[in-house]
């Protein structure tokens, strides 16, 4: 390890041993109450003030110990493979993918824990005296509890996926994944019960950017890329050690690759799969090399070449539900993208807006700085006018002799006409998305002009299957060749 990973190691262990033994000299007071017969209200605070600081400062203690062990393999690994960083990590270079149920099995037990050691003893104390009172502190404070008891509940039914499922992992039929050919392989799981409606799979390339640090860290996920199969119950392969799951996407040449440009600016490949089943629902995450190589192609590889299996996936079929109406006109073939498509989405964009709104509204009535309220005022009027198109705004796409855009709020807007011979291009993109990097993505429908020109067709698509489908038909209809590409090729 090099001096500044020492010094790191140094640091941290350093700053936990005051909160260690802080907490035992609290515990040793709390005993001798104990020991004197005093247990009573004096007896609980240094034992509570013990118990959580002594677990911060061990923990932070352990956690040093253990990070410099990691940092110093992790150093060895990169300098005896300084052009392979798929060998970096131990799971990779066996050719895996481990999932990550049971780190986040183990961090939600932490976390439960931890936040339960610190709001039930507190509201145990407070509740019954600002009861008394009549406060609505109370009330206030009850709110720290019921997510300590939601945490547990989260933990609990993440330990029962672990031992449902077994110790699940990905195993890659050659490692790393390729840009611009296939990742394949199997994943590896136990099903106790069948999984009859079939399993649904997801890669996606996910950008991470962690700013801030302490208290005020958080991490930003970005989703750049993805694509999405189904698989039937008829194409799992369950034997005596358990299930094998067939995984096989088509990764496009342009796509980003597996990097780590700084610790806090991080390009990550996740594979998932999803399966209802009784009891807890079957959910995987795994972390996967993706990497460009001397085997990725210097141009785009025609459908004839790609496997069976992708070219299947890159069929783009119509859904059974379709939230667009597609039908047919006097001028040719309309595409109308209904208002309020997305009800979850576009609530919850209308409740952050009530709540900057009303935030706004608070700093106006106290006369708040005005850089505050000029700010926070600007911000709402933004969620107000997004949520205002989310819940009426529609587009209507007209494509026969050429190609009629109109876009508006419930249908109004002005038409736009363009010729078939001046589209470059129709394809999906992904310009917002709710959750993380495994939430939910929203594809916009875009057309290129060969001028350079940008024209949105329609908005905030969930589904990638309709997506896709829409984009083959409006590219059919418009004379354009399709993309020649497998599973995933949307960029």
């Amino acid at each position: 390890m090099n001096r500044s990973g020492k010094l790191g190691v140094a640091v941290v262990f350093l700053f936990g041993l005051p909160f260690a033994a802080f907490g035992l000299i609290a515990i040793s007071q709390a005993m001798r109450l104990a020991g004197s017969g005093a247990v009573g209200p004096p007896f609980w605070p240094p034992l509570i003030f013990g118990v959580v600081f002594s677990s911060i400062g061990f923990g932070l203690m352990f956690v040093a110990l253990i990070g410099g062990r990691s940092s110093a393999r992790q150093q060895r690994l990169e300098a005896e493979h300084p052009t392979e960083p798929w060998l970096w990590r131990a799971d990779w270079a066996q050719g895996r993918a481990n999932s990550k149920t049971r780190t986040t099995t183990i961090g939600s037990w932490i976390l439960a824990v931890f936040w339960n050691l610190i709001s039930m003893p507190i509201a145990w104390l407070v509740v019954p005296a600002a009861v008394k009172q009549k406060g609505p502190i109370a009330y206030l404070v009850l709110v720290f509890p019921a997510v300590g008891v939601l945490l547990l509940v989260y933990a609990i039914r993440q330990t029962i996926a672990l031992f449902e499922f077994g110790q699940t992992y990905f195993e890659m039929a050659s490692v790393p994944g390729v840009i611009g050919r296939e990742l394949k392989g199997t994943i590896q799981a136990r099903f106790p019960h069948s999984p009859d409606h079939g399993v649904h799979l997801r890669l996606s390339c996910v950008h991470m950017v962690t700013t801030g640090s302490g208290n005020s860290r958080s991490t930003n996920q970005t989703i750049l890329w993805r694509d999405e199969v189904d698989l039937s119950s008829g194409q799992l392969c369950p034997d005596q050690m358990g299930t094998t799951v067939p995984v096989s996407f088509r990764i496009p040449l342009d796509a980003h690759p597996t990097e780590k440009a700084s610790p806090g600016d991080a390009c990550v490949w996740l594979l998932e799969a999803r399966a209802s089943v009784p009891g807890v629902n079957y959910h995987d995450v795994f972390e996967v090399p993706v990497f460009r190589t001397a085997a990725t192609p210097t141009s785009p590889e025609t459908e004839e070449q790609a496997s069976p299996f992708a070219a299947a996936v890159a069929t783009a079929a119509r859904p059974e539900r379709m939230t667009v109406r597609v039908q047919p006109n006097t001028d040719g073939t309309e595409f109308y993208f209904p208002p309020a498509r997305n009800p979850g989405f576009s609530a919850s964009t209308t409740v952050f807006a009530a709540i900057f709104g009303g935030i706004t509204y608070f700093l106006m009535h106290v006369h708040a700085p005005l850089i505050f309220r000029m700010a926070l005022g600007f911000f709402s009027l933004v969620l107000i006018y997004v949520a205002a198109q989310m819940w009426l705004g529609t587009s209507r796409v007209v494509i026969g002799s050429s190609l009629k855009v109109q876009a508006g709020m419930l249908g109004g807007g002005r038409v736009r006409e363009i010729a078939l011979a001046d589209i470059a291009s129709i394809d999906d993109k992904i310009m917002s998305q709710q959750g993380g990097g495994t939430g939910t993505p929203y594809y916009d429908i875009v057309l290129k002009l060969r001028s350079g020109r940008w024209v949105t067709l329609g908005r905030t698509l969930p589904n990638k299957q309709e997506t896709e489908w829409l984009v083959s038909e409006m590219r059919r209809l418009a004379g354009l060749q399709t993309k020649a590409a497998g599973a995933g090729s949307s960029s």
